[in-house]
């Protein structure tokens, strides 16, 4: 089930890299023709700023999902590195837990956040406020799914840690 499950988020993760690659490409496009815009012709627009802030957090909160996987966000591992292989999975299975935790009140209040947002229309691009908004309950249902591979892993760890003993 395990192998299975990675499987399906290795190619989750190609195609988030994928949609990283394209919305960091366009925020660049975007930036730059908005300081051509501005510095060569004196003039300015409303919506290249925004479309670029949008990407930014959409880029952010998919980025946040590889890095859960990863287990590549910043963190102090001083106290976890000292611990023996087993502490150190139960450890990671109980911060990941929290972690989860954590996002589905997130994901809870972040729909809520997308629902009402709707009536408001953003300035510059003339979109519903819903669309940017949806960037944090996608990005929170990714990283969901990626800290429940960690956990998965984990125990699994803890399972072959008893086997081998």
């Amino acid at each position: 089930m395990l192998k299975g499950y990675s499987k399906f988020l290795d190619v989750l993760e190609k195609i988030e890299k994928f949609l990283l690659a394209l919305a960091v490409a366009a925020m660049l496009l975007v930036m730059a023709y908005q300081v051509v815009l501005r510095y060569v012709f004196s003039a300015a627009n409303t919506w290249s700023e925004e479309l670029a802030r949008y990407l930014f957090i959409f880029e952010v909160m998919i980025a946040a999902a590889i890095a859960v996987r990863r287990n590549s966000h910043l963190q102090i591992d001083v106290l976890i590195n000292c611990l023996k292989p087993r502490m150190k999975c139960v450890f990671t299975i109980a911060s990941t837990l929290v972690g989860i935790v954590f996002l589905l009140f997130l994901l809870v209040y972040s729909v809520g956040l997308v629902r009402t947002g709707g009536s408001n229309i953003s300035v510059g691009l003339q979109v519903p406020m819903s669309v940017p908004y949806a960037a944090v309950p996608a990005g929170v249902v990714l990283m969901i799914l990626t800290s429940v591979e960690v956990v998965l892993k984990n125990v699994d760890a803890l399972r072959k840690g008893a086997e081998g003993e």
